[in-house]
């Protein structure tokens, strides 16, 4: 008779990447490969955004560690999308290591990310998204435009935080 084998989930946390500066290459990677590339950017400029994140203001980022290595990340920013300079602050950057996709992580970044900007004093967040709609619906968030961005067309999502994940 064979063994049953029981595989148990290590915890993710979410950590700030200002504590955790040894992965500030890593994020950049993720978020350049994804973005950045198509975008005309350097990887030296997004670099320099995540090492400005602090967590006391923004830019801010937060970094999903799995069985200590990074699965994850999100970004709160001043502006995401140049089309629309009047509406700050942005959610941005929420990327998931395709190995660890389908575990939650990305709805913990999007929670500790809502968490933060009502700390640090943003009562409504912003974000586009060319294909995960239905992520960020399913967190309360609306439509409010669909837009074209260097990466193609997009929905303009918001999102108004409640004030009990203040607490």
């Amino acid at each position: 008779m064979a063994a049953k084998h029981t595989y148990i989930q290590a915890p993710i946390a979410i950590e700030y990447l200002e504590s955790c500066r040894d992965l500030i290459s890593v994020c950049a990677s993720w978020s350049f490969g994804q973005w950045g590339c198509q975008a005309n950017g350097s990887f030296e400029q997004v670099e320099r955004e995540f090492e400005a994140s602090t967590r006391s203001s923004i830019p801010l980022t937060l970094i999903a560690i799995e069985d200590s290595r990074p699965t994850g990340m999100i970004s709160l920013a001043e502006y995401d999308f140049r089309g629309r300079p009047d509406l700050s602050p942005w959610l941005k950057s929420l990327y998931v290591h395709p190995f660890h996709r389908n575990k939650g992580t990305a709805t913990l970044l999007i929670k500790k990310l809502e968490h933060e900007a009502l700390r640090l004093g943003h009562k409504k967040l912003y974000l586009t998204t060319e294909d995960a709609e239905g992520l960020y619906i399913k967190h309360g968030w609306l439509e409010i435009d669909h837009v074209r961005t260097p990466y193609g067309d997009a929905t303009l999502m918001t999102k108004i935080l409640p004030d009990a994940i203040q607490a």
